[in-house]
């Protein structure tokens, strides 16, 4: 064992064990229970019923024991044998590690199952000897190998957390060496972007030189005038955090739109060729994942330069569904399963590449996976913690990049289904906000129904409107903008009975006006004075900027 794991447990906790401290605790549980089974038996004797049951707790005993000796032989029962053996035991096993120091962060490693260990020095080798495995081979896998990329990535997100730790507690040794010269390997490989780029030497070291929380947001010389919309909303109803806005390259965002955006409240650029290693640069939806890589923040808001928030956006920081995992997102409409051909390939994909664990995902309400949805994720706004999640998030750019980016976008509608398909794959815990996606715009009566037209709508914790994705109205200059301005907000509830209208733009939600909060069905209400305060600030703002 390291020294630095030294520590004392109480193995009957539960909490930490070392290889031969759990078979320890393993044989003594036994004997306890054993010892229990004999005393209950002599105090049974003049009473059937008590000696069945005390047999009975006594069996559930044994088998909870056994349950986790067989769990934890299955992390060390490889140690020794071939790499590629240890590859398998490796990308098969969710496994929570001890911190192994007072300094340690919480890591990656904490999904559903799995028993947390101390780390030996026999575990740090089997991890090695996985990525020396993975290392011989001339290439990552192709772009449909969703299986064995999957494999990998787990792979690599546990040499992630222990050389995290490694480096947090200051344990220099020929065993950190040897895992940093393999997990960089394959970094170059796998993840290159960082370690490729002129900042940071690994994505470890990008991640403890983040600090502070911030907003992330990407964009272009087209889309410019809509970011300075969003941003000038943002400082309107008094946000307090610091705005990265990230492009790529000069050709990407002009001198003029640059100009135009530093001269916005608390904005700072950032050209993500100054920070990552790209071989070329893209424009597009797979551009948003990496500009959180490129962030200068440990706690990230990720949001499009659509999205308009009528509460502050940090309060996003302070719900419990974000501080429970550090990984929150948002939910899309409910649409019929197989709406626009989606939904077939969304769950294809996440039964490859999370196949260990495709029959306990973490997300189990999904609405995907149980077919009753065409789309889960709205990626208008992606909240992140990267102590929490930064393996999650190289994958996910991995998954917005070649050569997985074509499968991908075939399967999804570009990268918002990436985000959760991460973390499900790695066992790395994410919330998944509580209301469905509504609509947000006009309320229009027909044939005694009513319905809202609009933008993308989400309401926060207690029902109340929070932000929304798609703008004003059109997104370039022009003589007719074809303006929604938002007035009622309409919510699916608990996303049954759903009733969308699709045969145009933009789409409509129908529901029960003035329904109870409780009410399960879609229902509608009307913003208050103060939102609709905000709501003409956007619009008024939205033809200032727009209107030719």
């Amino acid at each position: 064992m390291h020294p630095l794991c030294d520590n004392v447990y109480d193995y009957s906790s539960q909490k930490g064990f070392s290889a031969k401290s759990y078979r320890g605790f393993v044989y003594a549980g036994s004997q306890k229970a054993r010892h229990a089974y004999d005393i209950f038996r002599k105090k049974a004797k003049s009473s059937i019923l008590l000696y069945l049951l005390m047999s009975v707790v006594a069996l559930v005993a044994f088998i909870h024991i056994g349950a986790y000796s067989i769990r934890y032989s299955k992390l060390e029962g490889h140690v020794g044998s071939s790499i590629e053996d240890s590859y398998t035991a490796v990308y098969s096993t969710v496994v929570s590690l001890e911190p192994l120091c007072s300094k340690s962060l919480n890591m990656s490693s904490n999904g559903k199952s799995g028993p947390s260990i101390k780390i030996s020095d026999a575990y740090i080798n089997q991890i090695i000897s996985a990525l020396k495995y993975i290392n011989s081979k001339e290439a990552i896998p192709d772009g449909g190998d969703m299986v064995e990329l999957g494999n990998i990535a787990r792979t690599y997100q546990k040499a992630f957390d222990i050389y995290y730790q490694l480096v947090i507690c200051q344990y220099d040794s020929a065993t950190r060496t040897r895992m940093e010269d393999q997990l960089f390997q394959l970094e170059k490989k796998l993840y290159p972007w960082i370690i490729n780029g002129p900042m940071y030497h690994s994505a470890v070291e990008s991640l403890l030189k983040s600090k502070g929380r911030g907003i992330v947001m990407t964009t272009g010389s087209k889309y410019a005038l809509v970011a300075q919309h969003s941003i000038t909303m943002l400082n309107f109803i008094g946000n307090q955090l610091p705005i990265e806005i990230i492009y790529c390259g000069e050709d990407d965002l002009g001198q003029k739109e640059r100009d135009a955006l530093t001269s916005l409240h608390r904005v700072t650029l950032v050209d993500m060729q100054s920070v990552l290693g790209l071989k070329k640069c893209s424009k597009g939806w797979e551009n948003k994942p990496l500009a959180v890589l490129a962030s200068s923040f440990q706690q990230v808001i990720l949001m499009d330069t659509d999205a308009l928030f009528f509460q502050h956006p940090e309060t996003l920081f302070e719900t419990k569904a974000y501080k429970e995992t550090g990984a929150l997102f948002f939910r899309d409409r409910t649409l019929g399963f197989g709406t626009y051909g989606r939904g077939p390939g969304l769950t294809d994909l996440i039964n490859t590449l999370a196949e260990p664990f495709k029959e306990n995902l973490i997300f189990n309400t999904s609405r995907v996976m149980a077919k009753v949805s065409s789309d889960e994720l709205d990626s208008g706004v992606v909240v992140w913690d990267k102590t929490r999640s930064m393996p999650a998030i190289l994958l996910t750019c991995a998954l917005n990049s070649m050569p997985y980016m074509d499968l991908i976008y075939s399967k999804t509608y570009g990268d918002k289904e990436t985000y959760w398909l991460s973390h499900e794959a790695l066992q790395i815990p994410f919330t998944v906000f509580l209301d469905n996606g509504g609509a947000i715009g006009k309320v229009f009566e027909q044939e005694g129904k009513h319905k809202v037209c609009g933008g993308l709508y989400h309401a926060d914790e207690h029902g109340k409107p929070l932000w929304f994705n798609g703008g004003i109205g059109e997104r370039i200059p022009s003589k007719n903008l074809n303006m929604m301005e938002p007035t009622y907000w309409a919510t699916e509830s608990a996303g049954v009975n759903v009733d969308w209208e699709l045969s145009g733009l933009p789409f409509c939600l129908y529901g029960k006006m003035d329904a109870p909060g409780d009410y399960r069905d879609s229902r509608i209400g009307k913003l208050s004075s103060s939102e609709l305060v905000i709501s003409k600030k956007m619009v008024d703002l939205w033809v200032e900027l727009f209107q030719l």
